[in-house]
C-alpha cells in the first residue's frame, strides 16, 4: 500500500480511530497494531506475509535461546541460526539471480558452456528492511545491549509496526520496542506533530518527487546522451531520490506520532553539506549507522591502523551499495562513496598542520559533485547505459526539447532547495511555538499543492525495490 495514494488515506484514518478507541491497554492496542500491519504489508502480496511471519518468529525463538543459553559456545551458534536465516532468506529473493546471471557472464568470457537456470523470484517488499531490523535485534540481545522479548505480540507489532515497515526508518529494538511496553498517552502536541511532519512527507514526495520522476526518466533514457542532459537528469535524480524517500520517512514518523509513537529521524538536509563526511551523517541515517554498529566496527573500524581503517571503510561503503539492490550498478555507487570517505578520512588525518582552503562553498561543491556522480551509477539501469552517460558529457549538443527539459529541472531543484533551507532554518522544535494561524496557513499551501499534484504523476517509492 502506497502512502500517496486513495487507499492508504482510508487506512491511515480507519487505524487512526480504531487505535484511538480502542482500550488503552498496551496489549490490545499491539494486537491491534499487529493485525492492521499484516494487512497493510498483504495489500501487495499475501504470500510473504507467511514469510515476514516465518523469519521474524525463528528471530523472537533464537533471541530466546540466546539469552538462556549458560555458555558463549551455545550464544554464538543461535546467533549464526538467526544471521543465516534472516541473510540466506535475503539472498534468494534478492540477489539469487543476480550471482547467477555474474556466473553466466564469467564462465562464457572464460569459453564454458553453461545453461542458465531460468528463475522467476518476485521481490519481497521491504525484505531488505525488516531483515536489517530483525538481525540488528538478535545481534543486541547477544550483545547483552537489550532483552530478549517474551511476548509475542509485542515482538511482532515492534517488527511489523506498519509506517515503517517497508521502506524504514530501520529502527532498533532499545529504542522503538520499549515503546509497545507502556499504554501510549497520544497527546495533542504529538498529534499536531505528526500532521506537520505528514505535510511536509507529502510535498517532498507528491509535489517534488513525482514531478522530476518523468524528468529523470526523460533524460535517463535518451539514446544519444548529451552534456547537459546528463547533468540535469543527474541532479534530478538527486532531487527525486531524497524528495521520496526523506517523504516516506517523514510521512512514516507523521503517522506513527499520532499513535503516540516516535521514530527515529532518518534524513537531515544532506544536500547542504560541506564533506563527505557529512552527508553520510545526514543521508538515511538509520542505515548509516546499521553499517557501523555491525559491519563496520566488528570489522575493526579505525583501531587497527590507517591501512585497515580504509579497507574497512571501503568494504562496509561496497556492501551497502549492494544492500540498494542486485545490480553491479549499485556495488559501483557503494565503492565509489567508500572510497572517497577513505580517502577524505586519510586527507582529514595527515594534511599539513594549519592548512586549509580558504574558497567559501568549496567543500560543499566538491561533495555534491562526488554524491552527483554517484546518483548517476545509482540511476543507470546498467554499466553500459552509466558508460554511455559518462560519454555524453563531451557531447555539447542535444535535441530541440532539451533546453525545457533543463528548465523544468532548475523549477524541482528550486523545490528541494526551498524544503531544506525551510525545515534547517525551521524545525518542529521552534514551528511548535509559532501561532496557530501562521502553521495553519503553511499547512493549508501544502495542502493546496498537494491535491493539485495528487493522482496525476503517481509513482511508487523508489526504496520500496530494494
Amino acid at each position: 500500500m502506497i502512502f500517496s495514494t486513495n487507499p492508504f488515506l482510508l487506512f491511515f484514518v480507519a487505524v487512526t480511530l480504531l487505535y484511538w478507541l480502542v482500550s488503552r491497554r498496551a496489549s490490545h492496542r499491539n494486537l491491534l497494531l499487529f493485525a492492521v500491519s499484516l494487512f497493510f504489508y498483504g495489500w501487495w502480496d499475501w504470500r510473504f506475509v507467511g514469510l515476514l511471519l516465518v523469519t521474524g518468529g525463528l528471530d523472537y525463538y533464537v533471541a530466546q535461546r540466546i539469552e538462556d543459553s549458560i555458555d558463549d559456545r551455545g550464544r554464538r551458534r543461535w546467533l549464526w541460526i538467526s544471521l543465516a536465516s534472516n541473510l540466506g532468506a535475503l539472498g534468494f529473493f534478492k540477489y539469487a539471480g543476480f550471482f547467477i546471471d555474474s556466473a553466466s557472464v564469467l564462465l562464457t568470457k572464460m569459453g564454458i558452456s553453461w545453461s542458465r537456470p531460468m528463475l522467476e523470484i518476485v521481490l519481497p517488499a521491504g525484505i531488505s528492511f525488516y531483515t536489517f531490523q530483525a538481525l540488528g535485534y538478535a545481534i543486541d540481545v547477544y550483545r547483552k545491549q537489550i532483552r530478549a522479548e517474551r511476548d509475542p505480540i509485542r515482538y511482532f507489532a515492534f517488527l511489523t509496526f506498519f509506517p515503517q515497515l517497508v521502506a524504514g526508518p530501520i529502527e532498533r529494538a532499545s529504542f522503538l520496542m520499549t515503546q509497545f511496553v507502556e499504554p501510549r498517552r497520544v497527546s495533542q502536541a504529538l498529534v499536531q506533530q505528526g500532521v506537520w511532519l505528514m505535510a511536509w512527507g507529502f510535498f517532498m514526495k507528491v509535489v517534488i518527487a513525482d514531478y522530476l520522476a518523468p524528468l529523470v526518466d526523460l533524460a535517463f533514457g535518451s539514446v544519444a546522451p548529451w552534456r547537459m542532459g546528463v547533468i540535469a537528469g543527474t541532479l534530478a535524480f538527486g532531487g527525486q531520490i531524497y524528495c521520496d524517500f526523506a517523504g516516506y520517512s517523514t510521512i512514516a514518523r507523521g503517522v506513527a506520532n499520532t499513535m503516540g509513537f516516535e521514530l527515529s529521524p532518518n534524513f537531515a538536509q544532506p544536500y547542504l553539506s560541506s564533506s563527505i563526511q557529512e552527508f553520510w551523517r545526514r543521508w538515511h541515517q538509520t542505515l548509516s549507522t546499521w553499517f557501523r554498529d555491525y559491519v563496520y566496527i566488528p570489522l575493526g573500524g579505525d583501531r587497527a591502523g590507517d591501512t585497515r581503517t580504509f579497507f574497512n571503510v571501503v568494504a562496509t561503503f561496497t556492501l551497502a551499495g549492494l544492500w540498494h539492490g542486485a545490480s553491479w550498478t549499485f556495488v559501483l555507487w557503494g565503492l565509489w562513496h567508500g572510497l572517497a570517505l577513505g580517502f577524505y578520512r586519510l586527507w582529514q588525518r595527515f594534511r599539513p598542520a594549519g592548512w586549509k582552503i580558504r574558497i567559501p562553498g568549496l567543500g560543499w561543491l566538491v561533495t555534491m559533485a562526488v554524491v552527483a556522480l554517484g546518483w548517476l551509477f545509482f540511476r543507470a539501469r546498467s554499466l553500459d547505459q552509466a558508460l554511455a552517460m559518462l560519454r555524453g558529457l563531451g557531447v555539447p549538443d542535444g535535441p530541440a526539447w532539451g533546453g525545457s527539459l533543463v528548465t523544468a529541472v532548475a523549477w524541482g531543484l528550486a523545490g528541494v532547495a526551498v524544503v531544506d533551507v525551510f525545515q534547517r532554518r525551521c524545525p518542529w522544535s521552534r514551528v511548535k511555538d509559532w501561532s496557530p494561524m501562521v502553521r495553519g496557513a503553511i499547512q493549508g499551501v501544502l495542502l493546496v499543492l498537494i491535491i493539485s499534484r495528487w493522482g496525476k504523476t503517481a509513482s511508487s517509492f523508489i526504496y520500496f525495490q530494494f
